[in-house]
């Protein structure tokens, strides 16, 4: 934590930020929950937990295991945890190490484009922002309202092309995040619509 915040002294001091002020979205702990305790955000987006001042106690934003993608560490109120972002999508349930109880889940979507084409469209899949090291990432499609199948796993590239010559129709698209070392796991991210005509 101490080495985060000289960090951000450093970068402070230089006139440079990582993240633009308005870039993080953040979520409210109050004793003894977090608000929102369901959020959406976009691949990329940073999220930070602010401690209100109406606790007396101490909590944490801790990634559920074995994934454990963050931990802010202890934040009492008044106090504000380092930008946590949010490179790939999925759908990354959270608690409060100190109190069980206290849960939240914070759901990133996939990115598709276009969203409309042909047979003849190449359709691009954005999994991640960015790479993480270990990290690879599984992909899901549907046609219609059919069964999800598995389409890619262990996929360490950012995105995927689709093409669909052979006709019509609307396909849905779903990725996670996987961990190499363990195998260790997000939930499925919200699934993103095609449409070929």
């Amino acid at each position: 934590m101490r080495r985060v915040l000289v960090a951000v002294a450093v970068l402070a001091s230089l006139g440079l930020s990582a993240l633009p002020a308005h870039a993080a979205v953040q979520v409210k702990i109050e004793d003894f929950f977090f608000t929102p305790s369901k959020l959406a955000v976009a691949e990329g987006s940073a999220v930070t937990w602010h401690y209100d001042n109406s606790g007396t106690t101490h909590h944490t934003s801790t990634q559920d295991g074995p994934l454990a993608l963050w931990n802010t560490g202890f934040l009492f109120p008044g106090q504000t945890s380092a930008p946590v972002v949010l490179k790939a999508a999925g759908t990354y349930p959270y608690h409060c190490a100190v109190h069980a109880s206290m849960v939240g889940i914070i759901r990133v979507p996939i990115r598709v484009s276009p969203i409309t084409g042909t047979t003849s469209t190449t359709f691009t899949i954005r999994l991640a922002t960015a790479t993480q090291t270990g990290i690879a990432y599984d992909i899901q499609k549907r046609k219609g309202a059919g069964a999800w199948k598995a389409w890619k796993t262990g996929v360490t590239a950012l995105l995927v092309r689709f093409t669909h010559p052979a006709g019509g129709g609307t396909w849905r698209f779903r990725s996670r995040v996987h961990r190499i070392s363990n195998g260790a796991r997000s939930g499925w991210s919200p699934a993103r619509k095609i449409t070929i005509s």
